[in-house]
């Protein structure tokens, strides 16, 4: 019985009392994800001790998604961030959270990754910028409010690039070294690259993502830290015209241990057919727009369906959706 403890229910209520008469309650308050309507059936958001996947093909809009969570957590003062990233560099990450805070600023001309990439690339030994950063980036316009909204935050939110030797015991001794007080929410993009140990064979795909599914969920229990992953689609899940929950790529511990599931898919792709083959014109337009669907969630309501606004030129998406008024493939309708 070695590192366990047996609490009555009494102990628990005592000890939940002293919380909440002192203030102590972050553990008990939702970290809001900045998306609406999604914080209203989380209750308030994501939750420390808790594991949220977010799931969809390639390209739909994963990582922006996770990324602008965590911009939002961070910027907001909600918590502490440690975004985990197993694809891209921290420069890369920086890049999409320099156009994605200058698209959220509201500003008349965004800088566009795009804009962004070409300034960066073409850099060259022989042109200095003595003015640093700051004057680089005033090429493409008014960029000094950005940087001042990224200064803001810029010490809550940690950028870590992922690798064959980061595993989960190794992503929570990075979560125990975050600097800062606060709540903490561990990013983890993506949860089938996270690296497993298994002597003296490799394991199969289905056991990786099983061992690592678990300890996510332990991470999440025991630091205590609030840990969303971001999930691939299997084979089927890619050709599917909408995607669901069974459909993650690995094994079926992944919709088990999971507190609440969020799958991405296209908009266009997703609807009932009646509605493109009938109102094409309406249909183009869907292109523009992802489905978002609350497809577990142990906290509440489940089976929610909502969009949001792509605007991936700027490395995020309108934070303001709203219910949809079409019926989804295999799916039920929801009216606002």
């Amino acid at each position: 019985m070695h590192g366990h403890r047996i609490v009555s229910v009494r102990g628990v209520l005592q000890q939940l009392d002293g919380d909440v008469r002192s203030g102590r309650t972050n553990g008990l308050r939702g970290i809001p994800t900045g998306f609406s309507p999604l914080d209203a059936y989380l209750h308030g958001g994501i939750r420390v001790g808790e594991l949220f996947l977010v799931g969809g093909a390639q390209g739909v809009g994963k990582s922006t998604w996770a990324l602008q969570l965590a911009r939002h957590v961070a910027a907001g003062g909600h918590g502490r961030v440690l975004y985990v990233c197993y694809e891209h560099s921290e420069e890369f990450l920086l890049e999409r959270l320099i156009a994605m805070e200058s698209a959220l600023a509201g500003e008349e001309t965004p800088i566009s990754v795009g804009d962004l990439r070409n300034l960066l690339a073409g850099i060259t030994g022989s042109r200095s910028h003595e003015g640093g950063i700051g004057e680089l980036l005033a090429e493409l316009g008014q960029t000094q409010p950005v940087l001042e909204r990224l200064a803001a935050y810029e010490e809550r939110l940690f950028l870590v690039k992922a690798g064959a030797m980061t595993t989960v015991e190794a992503i929570g001794s990075l979560a125990r070294a975050c600097p800062g007080e606060g709540p903490l929410v561990v990013i983890v993009d993506y949860l089938q690259k996270v690296s497993v140990s298994v002597f003296p064979d490799p394991p199969s795909e289905e056991e990786q993502v099983r061992r690592s599914v678990e300890g996510l969920k332990e991470l999440a229990m025991s630091q205590p830290v609030a840990v969303v992953a971001v999930v691939a689609a299997d084979t089927e899940g890619v050709k599917a015209q909408r995607m669901r929950i069974h459909h993650l790529r690995g094994d079926t511990a992944l919709a088990y241990e999971a507190d609440a599931v969020l799958i991405l898919n296209d908009k266009h792709r997703a609807v009932a057919r009646h509605h493109v083959v009938y109102q094409p014109n309406v249909a183009e337009g869907f292109h523009g727009w992802v489905v978002f669907s609350l497809e577990k969630n142990r906290g509440g309501v489940d089976g929610v369906d909502f969009e949001l606004r792509k605007r991936f030129a700027h490395a995020c998406f309108d934070p303001v959706g709203g219910f949809l008024s079409e019926q989804l493939v295999d799916g039920r309708l929801y009216l606002t």
